[in-house]
Formats: structure tokens, C-alpha cells, sequence
């Protein structure tokens, strides 16, 4: 199945070779052409990442890290894995609720990304986080992960499905999956406002807000459990991965 996978974006690849006027690396070559073009686009985007997300959160980025930190539920040496990253926004905010014996892992197919991750760790000495550039769809850990963190990236992902079961595959029976992302909401008055301002900032980001997502999480997860942030411009999502 990869084989056949991998062929059928050739042509892609061979056309993204003629417009970057270079050889695709070996990541690249391993993305379909959606990913390429995120890729693309968040290394260009990495050194300006927290100023944007600070504007379009409406200034509400540090309190939105805060609130998922609030929610993470890692045992002591447990294990934490956020999939896309980016720089590190939201490790600062994890690593002050969570005990040093634990383990945190980034992972972001960005190499620009992963390099402010890293100029983070080696500024502040955070020995028990590491960071690895790479599709995360290849990310394979040699056991069950405690806690997955998806922090403004889910819906910047060209597949949320397949992301989503990604993030269920790493985790332990029970494991915690915490979201916190901008789904479109249609239950009081204020969210066609929202909404609106969802639409348009996802122009601007790259994101693709899907109101379903949140039906989808809710019913292949148990103890499901949503919070609205920001006036309906964010929802943080805590829930569990089903018990075997």
C-alpha cells in the first residue's frame, strides 16, 4: 500500500522539483502535496508563528496554552506527544504543570519550526523534552503515550480524520487527547459573529475549520468533554482514547 501511495504523487513531486529549482529532501518525498505545500508555507511562517497566533487569537494565545496545560492529566514519568508543534508555543505552559520525570515530545514536519523548538530547549535547559522533524503519520513510538496534544494544528492538517486516528493509535488504552483549535459552533447567538471571524482567519493561517470534527472526536473517544474559549473562536476538546 505505501508503494502504491508513494507513486501516485510522483508527478507531484517531480513538478514541486521544477518550482523549488532543487531536489525534494527525503521528508518531502514522503508527503503528499498537500503536506508539501503546509510544509512549505510553516517554515516560511516559523519565525513570525507566535507573533501571528498572538494576533489572531485576539491577544488570547498565552491564556489558550495556559488552559490546555490546566487540562493535561500525565501521570509521574509518563509521556506527552504534541503532533505539529510548530515552535514550541505551548511546552512552556505543559512543562510548569507537569513533573520533571515525565517525557515531552514534538513532532513537526517544519524543519524552521523545529529549529526555534530547539533553540527553546537548549535557552531555558529543558532536559526532558525533545522535538523531531518528520511526518507524524511515520512517527512510531516504542510504547503507548500517556497524553497527545493537538494546540492550533489539527485543523491545518490536509486530513483531520487520519490525523485524528494518528493521535488514538500512539495512545494507551484511557490515554488523554486534548484539542484546542477553531471549529465553526451553532448554539447561541453570538457564534455567526464568531463563526465569521473563524472563516476569515483561517484565510490567513492556512486552516480548514470543520464544525464536524468535534462530532467525529465525540464519537470515537470516551468521557468527552468541551469547553468554548474566546467567545466561540475556540474550543478546547479533553477526552479519552476508549478502553480495550
Amino acid at each position: 500500500m505505501a508503494q502504491q501511495k508513494h507513486s501516485a504523487v510522483k508527478p507531484w513531486i517531480f513538478a514541486l522539483c521544477l518550482l523549488k529549482n532543487r531536489p525534494l529532501s527525503t521528508l518531502e518525498r514522503k508527503l503528499d502535496i498537500r503536506q508539501v505545500a503546509n510544509k512549505d508555507k510553516y517554515d516560511l511562517a516559523a519565525s513570525s508563528y507566535d507573533l501571528i497566533a498572538y494576533l489572531m487569537s485576539l491577544g488570547q494565545a498565552t491564556r489558550l496554552y495556559e488552559e490546555v496545560a490546566n487540562r493535561v492529566d500525565l501521570p509521574s514519568g509518563g509521556t506527552l506527544v504534541e503532533l505539529g508543534c510548530g515552535p514550541a508555543s505551548v511546552i512552556p505552559s505543559i512543562l510548569k504543570k507537569t513533573d520533571k520525570s515525565s517525557e515531552i515530545v514534538g513532532i513537526d514536519f517544519s524543519s524552521n519550526m523545529i529549529d526555534i523548538a530547539n533553540r527553546k530547549k537548549e535557552n531555558n535547559g529543558w532536559r526532558n523534552v525533545r522535538f523531531e522533524c518528520m511526518d507524524m503519520y511515520e512517527y512510531s513510538p516504542s510504547k503507548g503515550t500517556d497524553t497527545v496534544v493537538f494546540c492550533l494544528a489539527l485543523t491545518a492538517m490536509p486530513d483531520y480524520e487520519k490525523a485524528i486516528e494518528k493521535a488514538l493509535s500512539i495512545l494507551k488504552p484511557g490515554g488523554q487527547l486534548l484539542i484546542i483549535d477553531s471549529f465553526p459552533l451553532h448554539t447561541k447567538w453570538y457564534h455567526s459573529i464568531s463563526n465569521l471571524y473563524i472563516y476569515l482567519k483561517s484565510m490567513v493561517v492556512g486552516a480548514k475549520p470543520v464544525g464536524k470534527i468535534i462530532n467525529l472526536i465525540r464519537e470515537k473517544t470516551d468521557h468527552f468533554e468541551h469547553q468554548e474559549m474566546v467567545l466561540g473562536v475556540y474550543t478546547l476538546i479533553d477526552t479519552r482514547k476508549r478502553q480495550v
